[in-house]
């Protein structure tokens, strides 16, 4: 990074993501359950680490390995409410070392444990720990 651009500074690129990054987005879809690396996405991309790395935060302003951990909590939230898994199941159904790592990036991503977004379920679908307001 040069001193003029700090990181920070990217923006996400308006409009529609490359193919490349798409096929990358559709790579992670496809494996959220694996232990996926940044080598293996930028390979289904077609780019080097390094280059993939810098064009994706460009195109969603996530890292890959952020849009993994999103698309995984995301996942993970719905196998919770609507399914009723356990968090163990969820745990590793969804890639996670193991379950304590599972709760770690919960917790940093929504502010609540699995166990009490499944316990803060309302009949209305409002989450509580989601930060929006029942209603």
């Amino acid at each position: 990074m040069h001193a003029n651009h700090p990181a920070s500074a990217v923006e996400p690129v308006p409009g529609a993501p490359s193919r490349a990054v798409g096929r990358a987005v559709d790579y992670i879809e496809a494996n959220l359950s694996e232990p996926l690396q940044l080598s293996a996405i930028a390979g289904a991309a077609c780019m080097s680490r390094f280059h993939f790395a810098r064009t994706f935060r460009e195109q969603t302003g996530l890292s890959p390995m952020e849009y993994l951990r999103m698309r995984r909590i995301e996942r993970a939230r719905h196998l919770l409410r609507t399914e009723g898994q356990r968090v163990c199941q969820v745990a590793s159904a969804l890639g996670f070392y193991d379950q304590s790592h599972f709760v770690r990036w919960f917790r940093r991503s929504l502010g609540c444990t699995p166990t009490a977004y499944v316990r803060a379920a309302v009949p209305s679908g409002c989450q509580p720990c989601d930060g929006a307001p029942c209603r």
